[in-house]
């Protein structure tokens, strides 16, 4: 069972427990008409990882298309602090369950929709109900359904008008003359590769098919971001490679580069995710649930992995049968 949240007034209430978060769609919900007429929305998360936010990042973009007239608003860092530190459901640590290391995943808002043309503004409050990732109307026998789609077809969307949904970066030009000259001093504005490899890396998945992959791209210089130095890896055959990790480059620096290479290839991160519109991306996917996942599903197969709509369309899974 799962909790349906609500959040109303900038509170955290438990709507009660259900099989499965969302309407299906044999008898489905739609978000209130008088919300709708209000035109002022905002778009919400209930999980907090780069992929969880970045796989709804065309929302705006989508809001705007089909209401032209509306404001998109973001949730600050101020505003998830408060909600998700809430005692109305759990212990208020919810956004620790995102913090990885230092990490601090109540500013993943910026990092996702920063410079982006159809955001309004990021706000600390907001009045009334928010419609978020619980609200979404879902196929109980295809799990291939992007999230986004589940959610837009919740605000009355038709398929068409949301089937655009793959996630989506808008970079300012500081960002962009930062990564060209990186490229260029570091590659000479050849063509090049990335690959991200997690600390799951190894863990859950068969890695013999990320090389498979890789040494179809035989000629490329990769950058590589990993946990661990590439030598102690299977991927040590490698000749040529740039470590990412040791340039410290913020998240969207990285996403540049990954936006800008020919291809990139990794095991299932929310970044490989993310930059998928931009670049073929390759991702091998969780077999087995990790530490991330929670300890007590870690090490347990990993079933039914689209359900909860974290598929990408655009997205290449190599270990996931069609």
């Amino acid at each position: 069972m799962a909790i349906f949240l609500r959040i109303i007034d900038n509170k955290l209430l438990p709507a009660g427990n259900v099989s499965r978060l969302g309407f299906n769609q044999n008898n489905p919900c739609y978000i209130p008409n008088n919300y709708l007429k209000q035109q002022e929305f905002v778009v919400m998360r209930t999980c907090h990882g780069i992929g969880d936010w970045c796989i709804i990042s065309a929302m705006p973009r989508l809001l705007k298309e089909k209401y032209p007239n509306c404001k998109v608003y973001i949730p600050s860092s101020t505003m998830l602090k408060n909600i998700w530190s809430l005692k109305t459901v759990g212990d208020g640590k919810m956004l620790n369950n995102w913090g990885y290391g230092t990490f601090d995943c109540s500013q993943m808002p910026y990092h996702i929709f920063n410079n982006n043309p159809y955001v309004d503004k990021f706000i600390d409050q907001g009045d009334g109900d928010i419609f978020h990732d619980n609200y979404k109307i879902y196929n109980e026998n295809i799990d291939k359904i992007p999230l986004l789609e589940q959610m837009l077809k919740f605000w009355q969307f038709t398929e068409k008008e949301c089937s655009d949904s793959a996630p989506e970066i808008y970079f300012s030009d500081e960002e962009k003359t930062f990564g060209d000259k990186i490229i260029k001093r570091l590659l000479n504005d050849k063509e090049f590769g990335y690959i991200g490899a997690s600390s799951t890396y190894g863990t859950s998945g068969d890695t013999s098919l990320i090389i498979d992959k890789i040494k179809e791209y035989n000629n490329l210089t990769w950058f590589y971001y990993g946990e661990q130095s590439i030598e102690k890896t299977d991927l040590n055959f490698l000749q040529n490679t740039i470590a990412v990790k040791e340039m410290n480059l913020t998240i969207r620096q990285q996403m540049y580069l990954k936006c800008k290479a020919k291809v990139n290839v990794g095991n299932e991160t929310g970044m490989a995710l993310w930059s998928s519109r931009y670049s073929p991306s390759y991702a091998l996917g969780h077999k087995f649930y990790v530490k991330v996942h929670g300890p007590e599903s870690e090490g347990k197969p990993r079933k039914n992995p689209f359900q909860t709509g974290n598929f990408v369309k655009t997205t290449n899974y190599l270990n996931y049968e069609e």
